[in-house]
Parts: structure tokens; C-alpha cells; sequence
């Protein structure tokens, strides 16, 4: 004879509260998912900025350490005039930042340093010791992230031609 004990198996009651305790931490997992997802999202975008920053600084500081002659033709835009007819035209844009080799009357070459969000900026001549610099900030928040701070980019005009000529020591 067959002990009750032995037919004995789960109940209803017993197989819904498993499944519902399942279900709770199926749905809390995939939440974090997706936060850690987004978390990743803002950082590789941020990284890129700054990848991005890095390049344009850099590329900005040479070209005005090389050129002759800096004008403001609006806020901005900058001309950097070089030895003869070469110019260099930067002008931000909503997402980006432009720069254009310009030879005489004809575009040589155009650059483009792009950002993922819209980023605002200022270029600034300064009189003693000359300089340029560019400040450039977001004006929105992305992602729910803070607003970023701004940047600012600065060179001194023709550094490196005046050290050709001994006209400055690097102390």
C-alpha cells in the first residue's frame, strides 16, 4: 500500500509563488541590463568626445603655432593666414567643427572634427602675447548626464616661426 507521503507532489500555491519570486527577479535583472547598457552608451560617447577634443586640440594649437596672422571674421570663425596666400578657415557648426585649407581662391582640403551632441563655441583673439583660443561647451544635457563644462583651447600665434627666428626661448 502506497503511503500518502509518497503522492505527495507540489501544490498550486506552492508552483505560483516560485514562479511570481521567478518572474520578480527576472524582470529586476533585466532592468539593471538595461541601465549598465545605457551607462556604457554615455561613457564610449564621452570617450569619444574626448577623443575628439584631443584630436582638435592638438590640430588647432600647430596651425596657430605655424601661422603669420590670425583674423576673426565672426565668433565663430577664425582665419589663420600662412606665408604667402595660404589660409586656414575653423568655423564651428551645430555639431561640428570645420577646417578648411584654402590656397589662393581654392579649397585644398576640409576637416571636420564631429561631435554626437550640439556643442556651442567662442573664438577669441587675444592682443599681448597674441593668442587665440576657442571655448566650446554643450548647451543640453544628453542621457539625463550633467550639462558638460566648457573647454577651451588656446595657442600662442606664430610660436613656432618666432623660434625659428630666436625670437623666443623656451624657459
Amino acid at each position: 500500500m502506497k503511503t500518502a507521503m509518497a503522492k505527495r507532489g507540489y501544490t498550486l500555491i506552492e508552483l505560483s509563488i516560485s514562479m511570481t519570486v521567478g518572474s520578480t527577479l527576472l524582470i529586476l535583472s533585466a532592468g539593471l541590463i538595461h541601465q549598465v547598457m545605457r551607462y556604457h552608451s554615455v561613457t564610449r560617447d564621452r570617450a569619444l568626445e574626448h577623443q575628439v577634443l584631443e584630436r582638435l586640440g592638438g590640430d588647432l594649437r600647430r596651425d596657430i603655432h605655424l601661422a603669420m596672422n590670425a583674423e576673426l571674421k565672426a565668433t565663430d570663425v577664425v582665419q589663420l593666414q600662412y606665408e604667402g596666400d595660404h589660409f586656414i578657415h575653423w568655423k564651428i557648426e551645430n555639431h561640428s567643427i570645420e577646417k578648411t585649407h584654402v590656397e589662393g581662391n581654392r579649397k585644398i582640403r576640409m576637416e571636420s572634427y564631429t561631435f554626437k551632441r550640439p556643442i556651442t563655441g567662442v573664438f577669441d583673439l587675444l592682443e599681448s602675447p597674441p593668442q587665440v583660443s576657442l571655448t566650446i561647451q554643450s548647451p543640453d544635457q544628453i542621457h539625463g548626464t550633467k550639462k558638460g563644462t566648457p573647454r577651451r583651447i588656446s595657442a600662442s600665434l606664430s610660436r613656432l616661426a618666432r623660434h625659428e627666428r630666436g625670437e623666443v626661448v623656451d624657459e
